[in-house]
């Protein structure tokens, strides 16, 4: 239950060149990567975007949304077998885009639509990539329909959404920590998956920059059902409460780190969660797949040692995701 998109990187970015030996010369990025969750299109759902840039340009983007639904055909997300006890009877969480079937099919009768969301969202994607934050801030500031028309590929009538959540997360990787990549931005793909990295629980969302032989730089996060009061849950939750058993949120354990670090430090944890994923991340980029897979062919504790500032007994999980991801 995996859905993967392979975005083939625009060359049209500014170039930074380092001088080798004879004469040669590569290019050289800075690159940072982040993602967001927010709303794009409406109450009924929430949206996740991860951009990668360099400076003020965005390199690439991978957009999806979560929705609850009711209906025959659905495939879900990762572990669903597992969320019965946590939803409305008959209810799935999905995404939009590994049931972009069935989505589809409902957008058609809904609103006459002739594209699946899948096209569109890959459209929005390529449309996106190689302009500043400003080009595209300037683009959704004006008439939705200008928007839409503006986007080879796309029909969607909230395109102005899903851009304004990949521009959130172009902002917020502009101030996560780089990695260097030499080589041409032509290499690389933007790759994403759902997964299990981590029990039954709960599924990740793992996203990865590689050229096919390197993992450059991974974003890591999951989703968890989870009761309390203190739980901040996913943009758009307090719609979604006859969707889910009493008390219930869906959370994710990055907007969440503090109150699911809490749970984890009741069990001996020393760091937060979020941390731990930023440390795994940090170990894996510039890291080649088959040192990866190295790795995490070891004992469990030994992975654990390995990634400086990791504590989580699955880390080799995490890592797993990653080559999965980077893989597909």
């Amino acid at each position: 239950m995996k859905k993967l998109l392979a975005l083939v990187l625009s060359a049209v970015m500014a170039l930074s060149l380092v001088a080798c030996g004879g004469g040669e010369t590569v290019e050289s990025h800075e690159l940072k990567m982040a993602r967001v969750l927010g709303t794009a299109s409406g109450t009924n759902c929430f949206a996740t975007a991860t951009a990668v840039v360099e400076g003020d340009k965005v390199v690439a983007a991978y957009v999806d949304e979560y929705q609850f639904m009711s209906g025959e055909g659905l495939v879900s997300v990762p572990n669903a077998e597992n969320y019965t006890d946590y939803l409305a009877e008959g209810v799935s969480l999905i995404s939009k885009r590994v049931d972009t079937a069935v989505y589809s099919g409902n957008m058609t009768n809904w609103a006459g639509a002739t594209l699946p969301i899948e096209t569109s969202l890959e459209a929005i994607q390529s449309h996106v990539a190689g302009k500043t934050i400003a080009e595209l801030e300037t683009l959704i500031a004006g008439e939705k329909t200008a928007v839409v028309d503006a986007i080879a590929g796309a029909t969607l009538a909230e395109s102005a959404g899903y851009i304004g959540v990949i521009v959130e997360a172009a902002k917020a990787a502009q101030a996560a920590t780089a990695v260097t990549y030499e080589g041409s931005l032509d290499a690389l793909t933007l790759k994403h998956t759902l997964g299990a990295a981590h029990g039954t629980k709960c599924f990740a969302e793992i996203t990865v920059l590689t050229d096919g032989e390197k993992v450059v730089a991974a974003y890591i996060d999951e989703y968890q059902f989870m009761s309390g009061d203190a739980l901040v849950g996913v943009p758009n939750s307090e719609n979604f409460t006859e969707s889910l058993a009493e008390g219930v949120k869906l959370v994710s354990k990055r907007a969440d780190t503090a109150v699911y670090s809490e749970k984890m430090a009741a069990a001996g944890s020393t760091v937060a969660i979020d941390a731990n994923y930023d440390a795994i991340q940090a170990h894996v980029a510039g890291k080649t797949i088959a040192e990866l897979e190295t790795l995490v062919a070891g004992e469990a504790t030994a992975v654990v040692d390995a990634v400086a500032g990791a504590t989580l007994v699955d880390t080799a999980g995490y890592i797993q995701a990653v080559i999965d991801t980077a893989k597909a």
